[in-house]
């Protein structure tokens, strides 16, 4: 593509901490990759490295091919190896938490990732009192209100914060194990930070200048971390989309971003083309957003459209949005449906939730995971876990070692053995197209037993005694466990996800099955965060946008929807 004046003013920019405001569809991922190569080149002879951090291994595989294609070009020397993109998480896993945070969480080993599940963390627990069930501690999360750590647990949509000293004993208890969660994994990186400047002064000598991007998500522990190596002199360049910060949940509001140029010696840059949609799509997020971002495509077939659907015959919505796919030439491989919740995007999907309870719900979920999304690694992870479960006394970290990539020679030989039951339907994890109760878990019982037995062959590790009511059939049913197929859940061949999971995306067309809150929050524009999941899913769309709107409000919402733009689709 060719490159932009607004584009070139950031790549070409002095070495400095810069906050870009990009549009959607506004080639954030050239810019951002150009960027890192010109800011290491800047650098000439000094050591340091560039590294460009996001949110997901999604937007780290685009950013790697896309910098292995333009680096290419460039000399075949060190400086080309001093370039890295990793996760948040995943950077400062690596540089700071599996290396060095032991000291800090006075541990004798490695710090190690725990699901939750494991069955030694039934000792570690938030206790409020000795009447109330307690809380397990893969529930305990960490912000920062007022430049002080809270600690709290979502109860139903509600944070609850917990007494600050009793919630920090039972962190640091487990710490000392070396095990950590996810939330608190960043809790101890800051920790660490902090504990031990040494550790500090050396990350940020080795990585002088970091951008973020997708920054309008950072959450109040990666603020607070990114703070810390401002302060150690690190520069930080942050890109995003306050439009389109739709993670609240996890404590990000966008104002990092939104205020990041309002800091002495940051400097303010604009992407306002977008090379992504059609005009059509780009006006009515103008309009959305308050925006003037300027289309570089010209006028072609697609646009924005809305019709009106019965929630019980989503499958008729489904295949008149295939016949437009087949109209336009566009390949379903290309297109994909969306909602705004797990719920409804299962249904529309045709699965179905995982039967069983406990450790038999976890085989069954597998899967389900492995045969309906073909997503093996998913499907893999979720083994481990539940054979972990199986263990008596299984030492601490297992299955997030096994999921990761352990060197010890019996860790390696178990993982293999894991790998195979996974993938094998026969000998393995049984098809979900077996009937649940009946046919699928009583082969899943032999296939199991024949694993355990291995693995005390191999690696001395014992099944637990309680095996037979951990393996219950309980809330097993009398059908296939993929579910009962009826005409509406045969498969329809497209895709279909949540409008978080294609965060980042561009797709060629996409059918947006809404509710009548959707549709109110997402013409109410991108104040809130309900109308900035709208946006998102709207500015996902490279050439056809559908909305579909409820029957029961389409009367009392179409005059509404053409003022926004959208046209009213004809369907046959």
């Amino acid at each position: 593509m060719k490159l932009s004046d607004e584009q070139k003013a950031v790549i070409e920019a002095p070495l400095e901490p810069m906050a870009v405001t990009a549009c959607a569809g506004s080639g954030k991922t050239t810019t951002a990759i150009r960027r890192l190569i010109a800011i290491r080149q800047k650098l000439a002879d000094h050591r340091g490295r560039v590294v460009l951090l996001s949110f997901s291994n999604v937007a780290v595989n685009t950013f790697n091919k896309g910098y292995a294609e333009l680096a290419s070009d460039l000399p075949d020397d060190a400086n080309r190896k001093r370039i890295e993109v990793d996760t948040l998480d995943g950077f400062f896993t690596q540089h700071v938490l599996r290396p060095h945070a032991y000291r800090t969480m006075a541990a004798t080993r490695t710090p190690y990732l725990v699901s939750g599940s494991e069955p030694f963390l039934s000792s570690f627990q938030y206790w409020k009192s000795k009447t109330e069930r307690p809380i397990p501690i893969k529930d305990v999360q960490v912000s920062v209100e007022n430049r002080k750590l809270v600690f709290f647990v979502d109860t139903k949509g509600r944070e609850e914060q917990l007494d600050h000293g009793k919630a920090k004993e039972v962190i640091e208890k487990l710490g000392r194990t070396g095990a950590y969660t996810h939330n608190l994994g960043r809790y101890w990186v800051i920790r660490t930070l902090l504990h031990q400047p040494a550790i500090l002064k050396a990350l940020a000598t080795r990585y002088p200048h970091v951008l973020v991007d997708e920054s309008q998500d950072l959450g109040t522990m990666h603020k607070v971390t990114l703070e810390i190596l401002m302060k150690a002199g690190v520069q930080v360049s942050l890109i995003g989309d306050v439009n389109q910060g739709i993670f609240a949940f996890a404590g990000a509001d966008g104002m990092f971003l939104k205020t990041y140029a309002d800091r002495p010696g940051v400097k303010d840059y604009k992407l306002t083309r977008n090379y992504r949609s059609l005009p059509p799509i780009i006006d009515i997020a103008n309009r959305l957003c308050g925006r003037t971002d300027e289309p570089d495509r010209q006028l072609g077939q697609g646009g924005a459209f809305f019709l009106g659907y019965e929630d019980a015959e989503h499958l008729k919505l489904i295949n008149s949005f295939k016949v437009r796919l087949g109209e336009l030439g566009i390949p379903a491989a290309d297109a994909v449906i969306l909602s705004r919740n797990t719920d409804r995007a299962a249904k529309l999907a045709g699965t179905t939730a995982a039967q069983g309870q406990g450790v038999v719900s976890i085989f069954a979920e597998a899967a389900l995971a492995r045969d309906q999304k073909s997503r093996y690694q998913e499907a893999f992870c979720l083994v481990c876990n539940a054979v972990v479960g199986l263990i008596d006394e299984a030492p601490p970290g297992l299955s997030p070692a096994l999921q990761g990539s352990p060197h010890e020679v019996w860790m390696m030989r178990l993982r293999r053995l894991l790998w195979t039951f996974t993938r094998n339907a026969e000998m393995g994890l049984p098809p979900s197209s077996l009937q649940a109760k009946a046919e699928w878990h009583p082969k899943l019982l032999a296939n199991l037993r024949a694993l355990l037995t291995q693995m005390d062959q191999l690696f001395g590790l014992k099944t637990v005694a309680t095996f037979g009511n951990k393996m219950a059939k309980k809330r097993l049913e009398d059908v296939a466990l993929s579910g009962a197929k009826t005409d509406d859940q045969e498969a329809h061949g497209l895709r279909v996800e949540t409008v978080h999971q294609v965060k980042g995306e561009s797709i060629d067309a996409v059918l947006y099955v809404a509710t009548k809150a959707n549709i109110t929050a997402l013409l109410a524009g991108t104040g809130t965060e309900d109308g900035r999941i709208g946006y998102v899913a709207l500015t996902r769309a490279k050439n056809l946008f559908w909305l579909a709107v409820p029957h029961s409000c389409l009367g009392e919402m179409r005059a509404d929807l053409i003022q926004a733009g959208f046209i009213e689709a004809v369907t046959h």
